[in-house]
């Protein structure tokens, strides 16, 4: 039996399909001199996929979608917010690389190969089924398909990296640990509705409390980057 990439598409964890493209694509924005261009974008956005699911099952509010200023508006807002948020892993990327941060080549070879066999498994493919089906219905070889991957992979872990070194000296103090206690007794209960002891819960408050200033921390700093970034935006 023909196997179609439609199956395959509902599955791949990592990599969204777009339509094809123009040879020399939009550039949608600049983010510190690197160009984000519209497929890059209608990666995220899948609003090709979004459409024809919604056709599938509320055809009428797909059509309001299409049809109406209201509804255009809607999904140039949400092509915006996705913009937005491609930006700043753009930037986070950026930073990453500046600070000479780096994924060790067995790690991401180890998480490629798992990614491609996972690929494999859940659509009940070959390797040569696979690459069949991405030549034949989009034009890529399962070389390009595994770089693809591997680019995400590695931009993943990259993210993974800078957001420990951002928060690697955030400490918790025991007058931290023993406020947050006090604040949300309610969540130390027992099943018989009586307050836990602080010292029975203690690990769980801080790492708690090291997680909610990870977090602060985090944002600060995002916010930082994207202020101190040269971004020029031209959707």
């Amino acid at each position: 039996m023909k196997k179609s990439l439609v199956v395959l598409f509902l599955f791949l964890p990592l990599v969204a399909f777009a339509q094809a493209q123009p040879e020399t694509p939009q550039v949608v924005a600049v983010v510190n001199g690197e160009e984000i261009t519209k497929p890059q974008l209608d990666r995220l956005t899948n609003i090709t996929g979004v459409i024809l699911t919604l056709y599938r099952q509320y055809p009428r509010f797909a059509q309001m979608l299409l049809a109406t200023e209201e509804g255009k508006a809607f999904l140039r807002a949400y092509e915006r917010d996705v913009l937005e948020s491609l930006i700043s892993w753009r930037l986070i990327i950026q930073e990453a690389r500046r600070r000479g941060l780096t994924v060790p080549a067995e790690t991401l070879q180890t998480e490629l190969d798992k990614t491609i066999q996972g690929i494999l498994e859940k659509n009940d493919l070959t390797e040569d089924e696979l690459a069949e089906i991405l030549l034949s219905q989009r034009g890529q070889t399962l070389e390009e398909f595994r770089a693809q991957i591997q680019r995400d992979l590695e931009e993943r872990m990259l993210y993974d990296l800078l957001k420990e070194a951002v928060t690697a000296e955030v400490s918790v103090s025991a007058e931290e640990v023993k406020a947050y206690y006090e604040r949300n007794l309610d969540s130390f209960k027992d099943e018989e509705g009586k307050v836990i002891p602080l010292d029975e819960v203690a690990g769980k408050v801080l790492a708690a409390v090291t997680e909610e200033k990870k977090d602060a921390v985090w944002k600060e700093f995002l916010e930082k980057l994207r202020a101190e970034a040269e971004v020029e935006i031209r959707l």
